[in-house]
């Protein structure tokens, strides 16, 4: 990657306790961050796959994960699902054709080049976040 690490690799090695962590002068710990990722690009999913009526609600449970489980299980499936919603986008992907970047994403005021580019961004970040986390 031109920005340094991917997801995958920033996340390699980081035990489940440190996944939970969370340093006094962070909102948020590793877990919840993944969490999050997830949450959006699942938005992005769901659009693709036609679905216009998804939302996601700004300072929800949905969008930053309040309410878990502190375990090895937990970590676990948060990576499972990362992984599992990367090979869904990959998938979303493989018949969109460069034509489409321009259209209109249904219900929003934006088109998916705006949308795809976002949830680029929006993994960089916080994967620089869990990045510094990580240390």
């Amino acid at each position: 990657m031109w920005h340094g690490n991917t997801i995958k690799e920033v996340l390699k090695d980081i035990s489940w306790q440190k996944a939970f962590a969370k340093p006094a002068n962070f909102s948020h710990n590793i877990y919840e961050y993944v969490k999050h990722i997830c949450c959006w690009r699942k938005f992005v999913l769901e659009y693709l796959k036609g679905n216009d009526t998804y939302s996601v609600e700004i300072n929800s449970e949905t969008n930053w994960i309040t309410k878990y489980e502190t375990s090895e299980a937990s970590w676990l499936e948060a990576l499972s699902e990362l992984e599992t919603n990367q090979t869904e986008l990959v998938n979303a992907f493989g018949n969109f054709t460069d034509a489409r970047l321009e259209e209109k994403v249904p219900g929003k005021k934006f088109n998916w080049y705006v949308m795809i580019h976002g949830l680029i961004h929006h993994d960089i970040y916080h994967s620089a976040q869990i990045a510094i986390l990580k240390k």
